[in-house]
């Protein structure tokens, strides 16, 4: 129970990630290069080289097939891949602290 407020808050912030439906334009950072190039007025060489070799997202636009259409089922599906997103990414943090043997992990 040593990090329950931590996973209440992991928690709350997946609940909320349907919000970005809503909001206006798109999610700070996300942007291909032609809209990495409308805000800077070029596109880096090494996001260029980069971009070419790019695999897709299993989970594009953040939705679950099946699951578009309405407001609810796209919110649904977006909290589905944060929960996902964020369970992958405790679990890899998890493995490596194990492995590196930093501490005893309850």
């Amino acid at each position: 129970m040593k990090y329950h407020k931590a996973w209440i808050v992991l928690l709350m912030l997946a609940i909320l990630t349907p919000l970005g439906i809503i909001a206006a334009g798109g999610a700070w950072g996300e942007w291909d290069l032609d809209g990495v190039r409308e805000r800077v007025g070029f596109v880096p060489e090494g996001m260029r080289s980069s971009a070419s070799g790019a695999t897709e997202s299993p989970l594009e636009e953040y939705t679950v097939p099946g699951l578009d259409g309405s407001f609810f089922r796209k919110g649904l599906g977006t909290i589905m891949t944060a929960m996902l997103g964020a369970g992958v990414t405790a679990l890899l943090a998890f493995a490596v602290a194990r492995i590196a043997g930093h501490g005893r992990i309850s």
